[in-house]
Protein backbone atom coordinates (compact mmCIF):
# COMPACT_ATOMS: atom_id res chain seq x y z
CA UNK A 1 0.00 0.00 0.00
CA UNK A 2 1.14 3.53 -0.49
CA UNK A 3 2.40 6.09 1.48
CA UNK A 4 -0.20 8.86 1.47
CA UNK A 5 2.19 11.41 2.62
CA UNK A 6 4.51 10.49 -0.58
CA UNK A 7 2.19 12.71 -3.18
CA UNK A 8 3.59 13.32 -6.53
CA UNK A 9 4.64 17.22 -7.15
CA UNK A 10 6.99 16.12 -10.22
CA UNK A 11 6.43 14.40 -13.49
CA UNK A 12 3.40 13.51 -15.44
CA UNK A 13 0.62 11.70 -13.11
CA UNK A 14 -2.31 10.35 -14.34
CA UNK A 15 -4.55 9.80 -11.24
CA UNK A 16 -5.77 12.71 -9.63
CA UNK A 17 -5.82 11.31 -6.06
CA UNK A 18 -1.79 10.84 -6.00
CA UNK A 19 -0.89 14.55 -6.41
CA UNK A 20 -0.20 17.43 -4.41
CA UNK A 21 -2.64 19.63 -3.79
CA UNK A 22 -0.81 22.17 -5.77
CA UNK A 23 -0.71 20.04 -8.89
CA UNK A 24 -4.10 19.38 -8.06
CA UNK A 25 -4.63 23.39 -7.97
CA UNK A 26 -2.86 23.75 -11.49
CA UNK A 27 -4.69 20.45 -12.71
CA UNK A 28 -8.72 22.59 -11.77
CA UNK A 29 -7.06 25.63 -13.86
CA UNK A 30 -6.84 23.59 -16.92
CA UNK A 31 -9.88 22.66 -16.74
CA UNK A 32 -11.18 26.56 -17.15
CA UNK A 33 -11.50 26.15 -20.71
CA UNK A 34 -14.11 23.12 -20.63
CA UNK A 35 -15.45 25.04 -18.26
CA UNK A 36 -16.38 28.19 -20.20
CA UNK A 37 -17.12 25.66 -22.89
CA UNK A 38 -19.79 23.84 -21.20
CA UNK A 39 -21.13 26.93 -20.24
CA UNK A 40 -21.18 27.95 -23.77
CA UNK A 41 -22.72 24.85 -25.24
CA UNK A 42 -25.70 24.95 -22.26
CA UNK A 43 -26.68 28.42 -23.86
CA UNK A 44 -26.83 26.97 -27.12
CA UNK A 45 -28.91 24.19 -25.86
CA UNK A 46 -32.88 24.54 -26.39
CA UNK A 47 -33.74 24.66 -22.92
CA UNK A 48 -35.93 27.60 -20.92
CA UNK A 49 -33.54 30.79 -19.73
CA UNK A 50 -33.67 30.01 -16.05
CA UNK A 51 -32.66 26.51 -16.43
CA UNK A 52 -29.72 27.75 -18.41
CA UNK A 53 -28.60 30.43 -16.12
CA UNK A 54 -28.92 27.55 -13.48
CA UNK A 55 -26.85 25.25 -14.70
CA UNK A 56 -24.20 27.99 -15.37
CA UNK A 57 -24.49 29.21 -12.02
CA UNK A 58 -23.85 25.41 -10.76
CA UNK A 59 -20.94 24.60 -12.82
CA UNK A 60 -19.55 27.64 -12.12
CA UNK A 61 -19.50 27.34 -8.32
CA UNK A 62 -18.47 24.02 -8.38
CA UNK A 63 -15.34 25.32 -10.19
CA UNK A 64 -14.61 28.05 -8.09
CA UNK A 65 -15.10 25.12 -4.73
CA UNK A 66 -12.86 23.01 -6.36
CA UNK A 67 -10.07 26.03 -7.20
CA UNK A 68 -10.28 27.85 -3.66
CA UNK A 69 -10.18 24.42 -1.86
CA UNK A 70 -7.04 22.87 -3.57
CA UNK A 71 -5.63 26.48 -2.77
CA UNK A 72 -6.17 26.62 0.29
CA UNK A 73 -4.66 23.25 1.12
CA UNK A 74 -2.08 23.94 -0.56
CA UNK A 75 -1.27 26.80 1.15
CA UNK A 76 -1.50 25.22 4.12
CA UNK A 77 0.46 22.23 3.28
CA UNK A 78 3.25 24.84 2.01
CA UNK A 79 3.10 26.91 5.33
CA UNK A 80 3.77 23.48 7.17
CA UNK A 81 7.39 22.25 4.91
CA UNK A 82 7.99 25.29 5.79
CA UNK A 83 8.35 25.38 9.65
CA UNK A 84 9.08 21.64 9.15
CA UNK A 85 12.06 21.64 7.28
CA UNK A 86 13.72 23.81 9.44
CA UNK A 87 13.70 21.43 12.11
CA UNK A 88 16.92 19.28 12.66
Amino acid sequence: MADKSNKIDKGFELNYWRLSYRRKYIRTLWNLPLVIFTIIIIFFAEYSYFRKVAWSVIFILLFLIQLIYNYSKWQRDRGKNVYTSDEK
